[in-house]
C-alpha cells in the first residue's frame, strides 16, 4: 500500500514516519559495521587496521549507489508531487538500466584500482593482502549495492522509508550469523578471514536487494511488463546523471577525504590510523538521527516543491533543523562521557583506545556542524539544486584538508591532538558556510 500524500498534513508527522525508521534503520547499519570492525580486530590490530584503510575505496560503491538513488529519489518526489504519472513512471524504471551500467563500470575500477591506492597509502605485505582480500568481493558485488539502493529511492520518493529499515534491521542479524561463520568456517565453508567479512556483506546486499525490488515491483511503482520504461533512453539518463553526478562526487568526496586524512596520519603510526577508523564509525551513530532527517527532507520538500507549496517547503526545512540541533546535543554529550567504553567495542588495543578516546571527545564539539550539512545539502538536493553539496564536500574534505594537514604535520608539526583540531576547524568553517548559503536560498523561493 502507497504512503499518503506529503503535500498535505501535519508535517512534524510526516517528518517523524520518514525520519524515525529511517534513523532505526542506519542505527541496526550503523551496529552492522561495528559487528564487521570487531570480527576484524579479532583478527589482528593490522586487520582493524586494513578495513579502515579500505573504507574509503569502498566507500566509491556507496557514493556511485548513494548519490545515484538520492537524485533519482528528488526527481521522483518531484513528480509526484507535480502529479505527472509518465514522468514519474519513467523515471523509475530508468533508475535500474542505469544501475546495472554504473555498478560495471565500479567494479572494473575498483578491481583495477585498489592495489595501487593501498599502496600508495603506505601498504605493503600483510597488511596490503588484508585490505585487497576485503576490498575485491565487494567491488564484485557492486551491483547488489546499486540494486538496493535505487529500490529504495523509489519508495523514498513515496515517502515509505519503513520498508527499507525493515531490510537493515534484518540485515543486522544476518551478519551476526554470517560474519563469524565466513570468517572461522564451519559446515562445509573453509575458514575465509577478512575476505569473508566481504562476502558476507555482499551476500545481505543481494538478499535485501532482490526483496526491495519485489516490493517496488509489486506495489506498481515499475511495471515489468513495460518495456518503454525500463528499455535504456539517453535523454533519461541525463536527467538522473544530472542530479545524482553531483551528489556521487558529493559522497566521493568523503571516500577521497578519507583516503587524504589517512595519508597524513600514516605520519602519526597505524595505531592512529586504526584510531580513526574506529572513532568515524562512532560518529556515524551519533549521526543517525541527522541521516534520517536528511533522508525525510528530500521526500518532503521534494514533493511539496513539485507542487509548489513553498511555505511547507520552509517549514519543513526549519523543523528538521531545530529537531537535528536537539537530538545531536543529547549525542553529542554521550560520546564525550562514554567515548572510551564506545572505542572498546571494537578493539583491545591499548594504544588505538587511547587514541580513539581522544579523537572521540574533541569531535563530540562539532557533531553539529555535520547535522547542518545533512539538512541544508539535503533540502537544496529535494529543490534539485545538487551542485553545492558536490563542491561543499570537496572543499571540506579535499580541498582544505591537503593544505591544512600539510601545515599541520610538515611546517608546524604540531601533535596528534592538534591534527584532530585542525579537522574540527575545517568542519566549523564550512558549516557556516553551508547555512548561510541554504538560508539565502530559502528567502529566494517564491
Amino acid at each position: 500500500m502507497d504512503s499518503p500524500s506529503l503535500t498535505s498534513g501535519s508535517l512534524p508527522l510526516h517528518i517523524r514516519r520518514i525520519a524515525l525508521p529511517m534513523s532505526i534503520g542506519y542505527f541496526f547499519n550503523t551496529m552492522y559495521n561495528v559487528v564487521d570492525s570487531f570480527y576484524a580486530g579479532r583478527i589482528s590490530t593490522e586487520a582493524l587496521a586494513a578495513m579502515a584503510l579500505s573504507f574509503p575505496l569502498f566507500f566509491i560503491i556507496v557514493a556511485i549507489s548513494g548519490g545515484l538513488a538520492r537524485g533519482a529519489s528528488a526527481l521522483i518526489a518531484n513528480a509526484i508531487g507535480a502529479k505527472d504519472k509518465d514522468l514519474e513512471a519513467t523515471l523509475s524504471g530508468q533508475v535500474f538500466s542505469l544501475a546495472c551500467v554504473c555498478a560495471l563500470a565500479v567494479s572494473i575500477f575498483g578491481l583495477s584500482t585498489a592495489t595501487p591506492l593501498f599502496k600508495m597509502l603506505g601498504a605493503s605485505d600483510n597488511y596490503l593482502s588484508l585490505a585487497t582480500s576485503y576490498t575485491t568481493p565487494l567491488f564484485i558485488g557492486a551491483v547488489f549495492f546499486l540494486l538496493s539502493s535505487m529500490s529504495n529511492a523509489i519508495l523514498l520518493a513515496h515517502g515509505d522509508s519503513k520498508t527499507y529499515s525493515r531490510v537493515l534491521i534484518i540485515g543486522f542479524f544476518l551478519n551476526l550469523i554470517l560474519d563469524p561463520w565466513f570468517l572461522y568456517g564451519g559446515f562445509g565453508l573453509p575458514a575465509m578471514g577478512i575476505k569473508g567479512i566481504a562476502c558476507a556483506t555482499v551476500l545481505i546486499q543481494a538478499i535485501g536487494g532482490f526483496y526491495l525490488f519485489s516490493v517496488v515491483v509489486r506495489r506498481g511503482h515499475v511495471t515489468l511488463r513495460c518495456t518503454e520504461h525500463l528499455k535504456p533512453k539517453l535523454k533519461t539518463y541525463g536527467q538522473i546523471l544530472r542530479q545524482g553526478i553531483p551528489t556521487s562526487f558529493n559522497l566521493m568526496s568523503i571516500a577521497m577525504g578519507f583516503f587524504v586524512t589517512t595519508y597524513f596520519l600514516k605520519f602519526y603510526g597505524e595505531g592512529a590510523v586504526a584510531a580513526f577508523g574506529v572513532g568515524t564509525r562512532i560518529e556515524q551513530m551519533a549521526l543517525l538521527p541527522a541521516i534520517g532527517l536528511g533522508s525525510a527532507i528530500v521526500s518532503i520538500v521534494g514533493q511539496n516543491n513539485g507542487a509548489g507549496e513553498i511555505e511547507r517547503v520552509r517549514e519543513c526545512v526549519r523543523l528538521c533543523f531545530k529537531y537535528g540541533l536537539y537530538l545531536i546535543i543529547t549525542a553529542s554529550v554521550l560520546l564525550f562521557v562514554f567515548a572510551t567504553p564506545l572505542v572498546q567495542l571494537f578493539t583491545e588495543d591499548s594504544e588505538v583506545i587511547e587514541t580513539g578516546t581522544r579523537y572521540v571527545r574533541i569531535v563530540s564539539f562539532i557533531q553539529w556542524a555535520y547535522v547542518a550539512g545533512f539538512i541544508y545539502i539535503g533540502f537544496l538536493q529535494a529543490m534539485k539544486r545538487p551542485m553545492y553539496g558536490f563542491a561543499e564536500a570537496l572543499t571540506r574534505k579535499v580541498i582544505l584538508p591537503l593544505v591544512v594537514f600539510s601545515l599541520v604535520v610538515h611546517f608546524f608539526q604540531l601533535s596528534l591532538e592538534g591534527f584532530w583540531m585542525a579537522m574540527c576547524a575545517i568542519n566549523i568553517v564550512m558549516a557556516g558556510i553551508t547555512i548561510s548559503y541554504g538560508q539565502s536560498v530559502l528567502r529566494r523561493l517564491c
